[in-house]
């Protein structure tokens, strides 16, 4: 999604997808002590972290600093809340916060958004415009969207190969390219409730 590839930017910057141990990474620090010793802050206060993270990450604008800067608020990175170490090194500490942060709660779910469009200029020099859409929620305290998309996918073309269709039974590595590949497959998935929806625009 927009953004995202900065603010991961500003986390590489920043130390935080570091997998070396690190002597002084020990349980009982602050989130606001570990990024204070991350990135070399004179201190582990709010103000003067993101006056160092200001200078480590070398934002474009205002716009963009705040944004990423809230990023980061958000996770907790600023936070006095004890850090939950692991493994000793950055990544896997940052990894054990976005997991508590970011799993889903009770009653939520993801929803899997997928869109194909084709410019189509036709012989007489005629240009339409197709859109193929995928919309799929996950369900609350089930199965997600991704889980389902992938998952269900997986396991149709599993069974037409057990089943022995005969597209699917050919030596080597196949990519869903070929007609005969796809058409059995998306059959099933629509059977299962996933579906493209196609719409000339």
């Amino acid at each position: 999604y927009e953004g995202n590839p900065a603010f991961v930017k500003a986390l590489i910057d920043l130390g935080w997808l570091d997998t070396q141990a690190k002597d002084w990474l020990k349980a009982g620090l602050t989130w606001a002590e570990v990024l204070q010793k991350a990135i070399g802050a004179e201190e582990s206060s709010e103000s003067a972290l993101i006056s160092r993270v200001k200078e480590l990450c070398h934002f474009p604008n205002k716009s963009e600093s705040e944004r990423i800067i809230n990023g980061l608020r958000w996770i907790g990175l600023f936070s006095s809340e004890q850090a939950t170490v692991r493994g000793g090194n950055l990544l896997d500490t940052l990894c054990a916060q976005l997991e508590k942060e970011l799993s889903y709660k009770p009653g939520e779910r993801d929803l899997v958004m997928l869109q194909h469009k084709f410019v189509v200029e036709w012989q007489d020099g005629k240009t339409e415009t197709y859109t193929s859409t995928l919309e799929l929620y996950g369900e609350p305290n089930g199965y997600s969207g991704m889980a389902k998309s992938v998952g269900i996918t997986c396991g149709i073309a599993t069974q037409l190969l057990l089943d022995g269709h005969k597209a699917l039974n050919t030596p080597g590595v196949l990519a869903p390219y070929q007609k005969e590949i796809c058409d059995p497959v998306r059959e099933l998935l629509e059977q299962e409730g996933i579906k493209m929806i196609e719409v000339l625009v």
